[in-house]
């Protein structure tokens, strides 16, 4: 996976969603984001060196954080079918939609967007960064509908 950069380029410089620079957005100390986490402290402290990287379910965890504190109040308002589009054939036979869940459809692996069947978290990852609708949540805008 490669992360999107501050600029918005594509890299292997810090991404937007690296464990220290969101425990810093989110104001939280190495215990405070321990406790969030539900890890130790050792493992935030060892991902603020740099020494490791989170788990992918960490990697969501810590991606689902800084998402909601960036939407605040907005976070669930839209849905990634309505903001795509999505012909009701293939909302049918995803999961974000089954589930009511399409705020959500990034942190969801095996479900469809775009058509496609997306069953890891890398390949996931990198449909989404470039996705119009997670781009939006990822900046705290709301997710228009698509210009695609």
């Amino acid at each position: 996976m490669q992360p999107i950069l501050e600029d918005g380029a594509v890299g292997k410089s810090e991404c937007l969603w690296e464990p220290r620079a969101v425990r810093e957005e989110l104001r939280l100390s190495q215990a405070g984001f321990a406790d969030l986490l539900g890890v130790s402290r050792r493992a935030v402290q060892s991902w603020d060196q740099g020494w490791r990287k989170p788990s992918s379910a960490l990697q969501k965890s810590i991606l689902l954080a800084l998402i909601a504190w960036r939407q605040g109040d907005n976070f669930g308002a839209r849905m990634c079918w309505e903001a795509k589009d999505c012909p009701q054939a293939t909302r049918e036979r995803c999961l974000a939609y089954r589930g009511r869940q399409g705020h959500l459809c990034w942190f969801m692996t095996g479900n469809i967007c775009q058509g496609r069947h997306l069953h890891n978290w890398s390949d996931k990852m990198a449909f989404c960064e470039e996705c119009t609708f997670f781009q939006a949540l990822l900046e705290g805008k709301e997710c228009a509908a698509s210009e695609e």
